[in-house]
């Protein structure tokens, strides 16, 4: 199971490098939620200096697509793909028509955050050529052993970090401070959470960027206890360093190599230090939903 994680500074892929096996990273336009954007230059630069060192290089593009974006998506892939970009990881299924336009489908990477929950849906998206899919957040680690089976294409599933549980194309702080007849102060802050009136106790991470509005479990969500049953079926295991920099993801990356668990004290040592609470998200929560059962 090969470990990557996103980046914040080029200068820090050296030093994370012995500790991964490639790195993700991506560019607002065609990309959100990203620890930091990149410039195309930057991104070309950082992709080299991955190569030189043997480490794959993964480019975020999980914008939803629109009509008018095809070529600036198109324009962008053009501008940053080599032998160094060893795949791109898109949110919407149209971009990878776009892929297949340019015959890089074997690069594609389909991550819907929230769709593949089973067999059939990775089996099908891996009958369309790409590389491979991001299993949803959502589903228990019986399930993704499940999925993991015998598998012909390559599985992607998230690690460790902060998990997206709301998204809107709206940026909703911008229309709160709008409707006050305000200015906007907190446009891509990164030190904001948002308060649910009834459970005041949790306090949810929201990001407004220029792809709109993300809201984030209060918790870091951490596979630390379970890495020997996710080698069973997940062949990338994806660390998410959002609202952090790089020395976090040393850190946390540290203590994935040292085979401790959630309940150690150098565990409970970092969380202090950063703020954070770790637990294991959806490993052990089955859905609570059914569908209704329908008459034929």
């Amino acid at each position: 199971m090969k470990k990557l994680v996103t980046l914040f500074e080029i200068e820090s892929i050296p030093k994370l490098a012995p500790h991964v096996n490639g790195f993700i990273l991506g560019q607002n336009g065609v990309s959100t939620r990203l620890t930091r954007s990149f410039s195309t230059e930057e991104i070309i630069q950082a992709s080299s200096i991955m190569k030189s060192l043997g480490k794959s290089c993964f480019i975020i593009m999980n914008r939803i697509l629109h009509d008018q974006d095809d070529h600036r998506y198109e324009a962008f892939i053009q501008s940053v793909d080599s032998d160094a970009i060893t795949g791109y990881i898109v949110g919407d299924i149209g971009v990878l028509s776009i892929g297949k336009q340019l015959n890089i489908s074997h690069k594609m990477i389909y991550n819907p955050e929230t769709l593949i929950t089973n067999v059939f849906d990775a089996h099908f998206y891996h009958s369309l050529g790409i590389q491979g899919v991001y299993l949803a957040k959502e589903i228990t680690i019986d399930d993704m052993v499940n999925i993991g089976q015998n598998r012909p294409y390559a599985l992607f599933a998230y690690g460790h970090g902060y998990l997206n549980m709301f998204y809107s194309k709206r940026q909703l702080i911008e229309a709160y401070f709008e409707n006050k007849d305000m200015d906007n102060p907190y446009h891509d802050q990164r030190n904001l959470s948002v308060v649910e009136e009834k459970r005041p106790e949790f306090k949810y991470p929201i990001l407004e960027d220029e792809a709109g509005t993300h809201v984030f479990r209060n918790h870091v969500f951490s596979s630390l206890n379970h890495l020997k049953t996710l080698e069973q079926a997940i062949d990338y295991l994806v660390f998410d360093t959002i609202f952090h920099n790089d020395q976090y993801a040393l850190d946390v990356l540290k203590i994935y190599e040292s085979g401790v668990a959630l309940s150690d004290p150098s565990v409970q040592d970092i969380q202090k230090h950063y703020h954070e609470v770790w637990d294991e998200g959806f490993f052990f929560k089955k859905t609570v939903y059914k569908p209704k059962k329908v008459e034929l």
